[in-house]
Formats: C-alpha cells, sequence, structure tokens
C-alpha cells in the first residue's frame, strides 16, 4: 500500500474565493480565525505497475495573490487503484467556496460568503454557515446544520435534512424524503416521492407540495403566518398546538377530513370535494390544506413515541378504493390494529407509515390496471408484501436500538408480527392467528 501526505499553505486573507474541482475526492473545508489557509491531503493507495506517482501528479493547487482565489483540481492517474483519501481545506471565516465533485463528499463549517456546491455521487454537509447557500446534488443528501443561510437545495436521489437553520429556504426533492427540525424564515418545498417531515416548526411562511408521499408538519405556538400544503398520493398531518390563533380551510376529494382541534368547524361538500371551514381567535395564522387521495389530519399534539396505539387510518384510506366484495375490509383493519396494540419500540410509527404509503400506492395502481378477475389475489399479494416489508425494518430496527434487556423481551412478547409473518407464509390460517393472539393476550393478563 502507497502512502502520500502533504500540506499546502497559503498567505490568503479575508474574502477568498476557493474553487475546487475532482472526481473521485471528497473534501472538507473548515472556517477558522487565521488570515492564511491550509489544503492537507493525506492518500493511501494500490499501484497497478510499477510507473512512479507523486502527489503532485494528483494535486494541482495554487493560490493566485492578485485575485486573492486558491484553485484545486485533483486528478487520478490511470495506475492507481483502491484509493483512500483524506482532504481538509482551512481558511478564514470570510471565504466563498465552489465545489464540484462526481463521486466525492463535500462538507464545509463556520464560513461566511456564498457557497455554492455541486455534486453527482456524493453527499452535501453545510454546518454552521452564514450567507446564501446553492447545493445540487443527484444522488447524494444534503444535510445543513445551524445555518443562518438563505438556501437554495435541489436533490433528485437524496435525503435531505435541516435542522436549527434560519433562513428563506427553496427545496426541490425528486426521490427523496426532507426532514426539518426546529428551522425558521421561509421555506418553499416540492417533492415528488417520499414522505416530508417538518417538525417543530418556527417559519413565517411555508408552501409544500408533494406527490406520492405524506407531509407532516408540527406547528409551533405562533402568532400569524400563511401555510400551504397541497398532496395527490399520501396524508397531511398537521399539529397545531391550541395557542395558535388559525383560520383553516382544507379540502379533499377521495380521503377522509379528521378534525382532532377544539372548536366549531363548518363542513361543505362542493361536488366531489369535502371542504372543512375553521377559525379560531384572530385567525391570523391562515391554513390551507388540499389533498386529492389521502386523508387530511388536524390535530392539537403530535403522537408520542414509546407506549401507543398505532394511528391505521392510513389503513382505512389505502382500502377506500377496493371494492367490498373481494375480501372483508374491516376483518383486516381489526387484525392489524390488534397486531399492532402496544408495542413498545421506538419509531415504530414512522416504519409502519412509510411502508403502508407505499402499499397504499402499490393497491391503488394494481387497481386501475388489473381486471376484476385479478384483483383479489393482487390486493393480497401486495398486502402481504407490506407486511414483509415491516417485518423486515422491525427486525432492522430491533438491533440498531440500544434496549435493555427488559425491553427486548416486552417487544419479543407483545409484538404479534411474528403471527402476521406466518399467516403471511401460509404456516397458519386466520382462526389459527386468531387463536394464537387471544392466547398471548390471556396470557400477558389483558
Amino acid at each position: 500500500m502507497m502512502k502520500l501526505e502533504k500540506t499546502y499553505e497559503f498567505e490568503t486573507k479575508h474574502d477568498l474565493v476557493v474553487e475546487f474541482e475532482s472526481e473521485n475526492f471528497g473534501l472538507k473545508v473548515i472556517g477558522w480565525e487565521k488570515e492564511t489557509s491550509e489544503f492537507f491531503i493525506k492518500l493511501d493507495f494500490e499501484k497497478a505497475d510499477e510507473k512512479e506517482v507523486k502527489i503532485e501528479d494528483i494535486v494541482d493547487a495554487e493560490y493566485n495573490k492578485k485575485k486573492n482565489t486558491i484553485n484545486i483540481k485533483l486528478n487520478e492517474p490511470e495506475n492507481i487503484r483502491h484509493m483512500s483519501s483524506q482532504l481538509e481545506l482551512r481558511v478564514p471565516h470570510i471565504t466563498e467556496m465552489i465545489g464540484k465533485t462526481e463521486n466525492g463528499g463535500i462538507s464545509v463549517e463556520n464560513l461566511k460568503g456564498k457557497q455554492t456546491v455541486t455534486t453527482e455521487n456524493g453527499g452535501i454537509k453545510m454546518d454552521h454557515m452564514n450567507g446564501e447557500l446553492v447545493c445540487k446534488t443527484e444522488n447524494g443528501a444534503i444535510k445543513l446544520l445551524n445555518c443562518k443561510s438563505d438556501a437554495s437545495l435541489k436533490t433528485e436521489n437524496g435525503a435531505v435534512k435541516m435542522k436549527d437553520c434560519e433562513g428563506d429556504i427553496i427545496l426541490r426533492s425528486e426521490n427523496g424524503s426532507p426532514k426539518i427540525i426546529g428551522c425558521k424564515g421561509n421555506l418553499d418545498l416540492i417533492n415528488e416521492n417520499g414522505a416530508v417531515r417538518v417538525l417543530k416548526a418556527e417559519f413565517d411562511k411555508a408552501s409544500i407540495t408533494n406527490q406520492n408521499g405524506s407531509i407532516y408538519y408540527e406547528f409551533t405556538p405562533i402568532e400569524k403566518g400563511q401555510f400551504k400544503f397541497e398532496n395527490k398520493h399520501g396524508k397531511i398531518h398537521l399539529i397545531i398546538p391550541e395557542e395558535v390563533p388559525f383560520k383553516i380551510e382544507a379540502s379533499n376529494e377521495l380521503g377522509k377530513l379528521h378534525v382532532g382541534l377544539e372548536g366549531d368547524y363548518e363542513r361543505r361538500q362542493e361536488g366531489k370535494t369535502h371542504i372543512i371551514e375553521m377559525v379560531k381567535g384572530s385567525g391570523k395564522v391562515e391554513i390551507s390544506a388540499s389533498n386529492k387521495m389521502g386523508s387530511i389530519n388536524l390535530m392539537n399534539h403530535p403522537m408520542k413515541e414509546g407506549n401507543f396505539k398505532f394511528d391505521m387510518s392510513f389503513m382505512s384510506d389505502m382500502m377506500n378504493n377496493i371494492p367490498e366484495e373481494y375480501f372483508d375490509k374491516k376483518k383486516i383493519i381489526k387484525k392489524i390494529k390488534k397486531t399492532m396494540k402496544n408495542i413498545k419500540m421506538p419509531d415504530m410509527k414512522n416504519i409502519m407509515t412509510e411502508v403502508m404509503e407505499d402499499v397504499k400506492d402499490d393497491i391503488k395502481n394494481v387497481y386501475t390496471t388489473v381486471s376484476s378477475e385479478e384483483f383479489q389475489e393482487k390486493v393480497e399479494e401486495k398486502i402481504n408484501d407490506g407486511i414483509s416489508r415491516v417485518m423486515e425494518k422491525v427486525q432492522e430496527r430491533t438491533k440498531e436500538q440500544s434496549l435493555s434487556e427488559q425491553e427486548r423481551d416486552e417487544v419479543d412478547e407483545r409484538s404479534r408480527l411474528k403471527i402476521l409473518q406466518m399467516l403471511q407464509d401460509g404456516k397458519i390460517t386466520t382462526d389459527e392467528a386468531d387463536r394464537l393472539i387471544e392466547a398471548m393476550e390471556k396470557r400477558d393478563g389483558r
């Protein structure tokens, strides 16, 4: 194994501009108090032949004193293979970064100024930034932490996470699952495929559009603002605390409207669309929610993790378009509710919701594409597939959780998913499954 290591030092000053380009190298950029800059690179690799490899063959790093710019370009010689690398650049706090990679991630922290980062297959991380952020990736994740910045974010096939950020956010995602926690400012989010979750939100204005996934949004006590939620194939779940003086208009075409807020509301129907209007206090927090094929839930408290009963309303939504004669929908919903009763496992609700959202969409696709003779068989296939995926995720999550031995025993005893798995595999009949569940309940003293 060959090793190369070098530190480049540049007599820079603040208001620096850094341009970085590579194919297979990632980079970490850190702002510090000094005016000077340092670029450290360490490489471990194997050679495919006896030809000598110098670090100058790989690294092209130059400082232009007149323009106050650093240009770094990485090349990978053909006779190098199995390479691992560490690249770290330290620059003055006031620095503009322009980075582009194909198969490497870019991490930037503690900088002021505009940052423009583009990757194809690498993640992007921004931490404690102050300035405009432009992040674009095809197959990588984007993470923003503690940033006071306006940001334009775009990803095709990567997750997006933001935490404790402030600014005007424009986010476009195709196949990701954006998660935003404790952020403030304005939010403009359009997602295509995946769940959108916004927790502890302090936004003054938000517009969230989704096509094939759920929207979950937690308001914090605010006095005014404008909020718009639109969905096509997934639920909209809004948590609105009692202190919020809201004005709500919610409309739905092919799903249910559930109001868990205190106060009176008006319900009406315009054609196939069901509409609910509700006002509390000054009504300065204006909320509109519209959906086509999914429920809208308006609640004043978030679901608690730990010991809870699952909200199985998504099961009802999933089966709204399934003809009654094909199978007993009520019996299926009742059986799954019974199965999920009192399972104690952190984040289990998220597992169930994400998996069953996929099953719901699959079933709707089946309903529109197959004949009635084939329908029952296809629906049962999709439900069984959904249960299998739940089992797999539960098993994975169980291994990941740092539970005590007592808690693991409790999960083991109370989890009726095993019975569903046996039912799905054809090892037991429906009647036998019922008897097993009843026997477990008697054993547990319920």
